[in-house]
């Protein structure tokens, strides 16, 4: 983002991933229950998930994480 300071790049970040888990909460808080998000979490915004540490990869599947559990 051209002519943000760093701040406002975090913060806009953190606000973006505020707005998924909200939104993506119910398909992400069923992964406790060992269901699949790739029909119902688009594929950006779980790579985005997965960069800020919310879910991992395991295997071919996604499991949330310590921070995941918390955040939801």
């Amino acid at each position: 983002m051209r002519g943000l300071t760093a701040e406002v790049e975090d913060w806009l970040d953190t606000k973006n991933v505020g707005n998924m888990l909200r939104y993506y909460k119910k398909a992400l808080l069923s992964l406790k229950n060992g269901d699949c998000i790739v029909d119902s979490v688009p594929i950006g915004t779980r790579k985005r998930l997965v960069e800020y540490g919310v879910i991992r990869r395991f295997g071919n599947r996604f499991e949330l994480t310590d921070l995941g559990n918390k955040l939801i």
